[in-house]
């Protein structure tokens, strides 16, 4: 009887272990996994600084950047017109937001606020005057960054990876 008790707890410890370790590397990674927590801006071809980030385990693009100078987690999604966020982002950002749009989702029409970004940075690439939805109903802790931000840059995918860099006027 005793030997069974402490086989059972043997089990028990060993399960909990595993559930902890299994939260930590979630924890750790971000949840959906950022391999790019400190992009940086490099001389590419022909002298053009560039951002080459890295695919996570769910084949996204996710990277830390900047919001008027303030560190955000950015979810590079195409689909989206603006920078995207939830209001809690905007909150902790100060940003001045108008009230009264409506937004077309995923999940169908809702309420959203408009703020001005003064600046956008992914990895030295600043866009200035950038516009922003804000989703008060939007969940998590990451951005969308759409492409209010992106139509300012050449966006090359290639094996995993994700380039960005300036227009180059020929």
């Amino acid at each position: 009887m005793k030997t069974r008790l402490n086989t059972r707890k043997l089990g028990l410890i060993a399960l909990a272990s595993l559930g902890a370790l299994m939260v930590a590397v979630v924890l750790s990674s971000g949840g959906r996994g950022n391999p790019n927590p400190r992009p940086v801006a490099y001389l590419g071809e022909g002298g053009v600084p560039e951002v080459v980030l890295e695919q996570n385990d769910f084949s996204q693009y996710v990277a830390t950047g900047r919001i008027n100078g303030k560190k955000v987690e950015f979810l590079v999604d195409t689909g989206s017109v603006d920078v995207a966020m939830p209001y809690r982002i905007a909150e902790r950002l100060g940003l001045q937001m108008t009230p009264g749009h409506v937004s077309k989702t995923g999940n169908g029409n809702v309420q959203s606020w408009v703020a001005w970004l003064d600046s956008v940075d992914i990895g030295g690439l600043a866009v200035d005057r950038v516009r922003a939805t804000v989703l008060p109903n939007m969940q998590g802790d990451q951005a969308l960054l759409g492409m209010a931000y992106l139509k300012h840059l050449e966006v090359m995918l290639s094996g995993g990876r994700m380039t960005l860099r300036p227009y180059v006027s020929p």
